[in-house]
């Protein structure tokens, strides 16, 4: 439901590992708000997560990435404030940024997942090698954004390397598969289904990693497969299933479900993320303004949407 605010606070900053991130995305929203006509609150969450809102807030725009931004923590927070905000609600939150409660929402609603299995991280160290298929496989804490804590193993030491990384970052270890092909990401806005993007990383180990997404000084290609008539099949195939996985997680307003496309053009979801990027590198800026969509009428949807 579209809602008239005019007094909006962005929340950014925070104690997760992504609190710059959350600063960039958080500063380039407050400025688009600004440009669509909001009166504008930059409100930075200290490093313990605490944070207080201006007298007369009407609504708030969460940019928070990471834990207490996308596990529903600060979703909670304000609910008991009786503040609407954007994006997903607590519940929904808490599913999409669990990696492992994902899958499972993922696989009931028919969405197609690489193979994986849990660990608990007391327990990786015994964990028999021989259960998977081949290298590489995918190591990752399984809530944590940003690709933090992901080791992509093509032996038996890197994936060693890969446990102890991911065990820095909770009890248990998500290891999926790798599917080999292309990486696309599908932003959704509202209920309509924004331009697939491809993401090409050079200089970066040939994946969507911290650097490439934040550090690659502009060598991460995107593009929009669906330029291409070739890919149409493929890509109709991926926007249908990014809306299945929005509404497996109960998502609300705005996501990112992130695919890869395997050679025989099989689609993969790897994860949704509620609280996607806008800040200059970010993938949804570049698909809504594909789509026709100026920054700051981007973030104005976004923001009208709050409740």
């Amino acid at each position: 439901m579209k809602r008239s605010y005019t007094s909006v606070a962005v929340l950014m900053g925070g104690g997760s590992s992504e609190r710059e991130i959350s600063l960039m995305t958080g500063r380039a929203v407050a400025g688009g708000l600004r440009d669509a006509g909001y009166a504008v609150a930059e409100v930075v969450a200290g490093t313990d997560d605490s944070f207080e809102l201006p007298r007369g807030t009407e609504a708030v725009y969460v940019a928070l990435h990471g834990t207490f931004g996308e596990d529903g923590g600060v979703q909670r927070v304000l609910d008991g404030m009786g503040i609407p905000y954007t994006g997903s609600r607590a519940e929904s939150s808490r599913i999409s940024f669990d990696k492992i409660l994902t899958r499972e929402k993922f696989k009931i609603f028919g969405v197609r997942v690489p193979e994986g299995w849990v660990l608990l991280s007391t327990d990786s160290t015994d964990f028999q090698i021989s259960k998977f298929p081949n290298f590489p496989i995918v190591v990752k804490p399984p809530r944590q954004g940003s690709s933090v804590g992901i080791t992509i193993a093509g032996n038996e030491e890197e994936f060693g390397r890969g446990l102890v990384e991911a065990a820095k970052y909770g009890d248990e270890i998500l290891v999926e598969e790798f599917i080999p092909g292309r990486e696309w990401t599908v932003p959704i806005l509202g209920k309509r289904v924004l331009p697939v993007v491809e993401i090409t990383p050079k200089g970066a180990g040939g994946w969507y990693d911290y650097t490439a997404k934040y550090k690659s000084g502009g060598t991460t290609r995107y593009t929009f497969p669906e330029d291409d008539p070739a890919n149409a099949v493929v890509a109709g195939e991926v926007r249908r299933l990014a809306l299945l996985a929005f509404d497996a997680v109960g998502a609300r307003s705005v996501a990112r479900v992130d695919f890869r496309i395997a050679p025989d053009g099989a689609p993969y979801a790897l994860e949704l993320n509620s609280v996607p990027g806008c800040s200059e590198t970010s993938i949804l800026p570049k698909s809504a303004a594909k789509a026709g969509i100026r920054f700051g009428e981007m973030c104005a949807m976004i923001m009208e949407e709050a409740e």
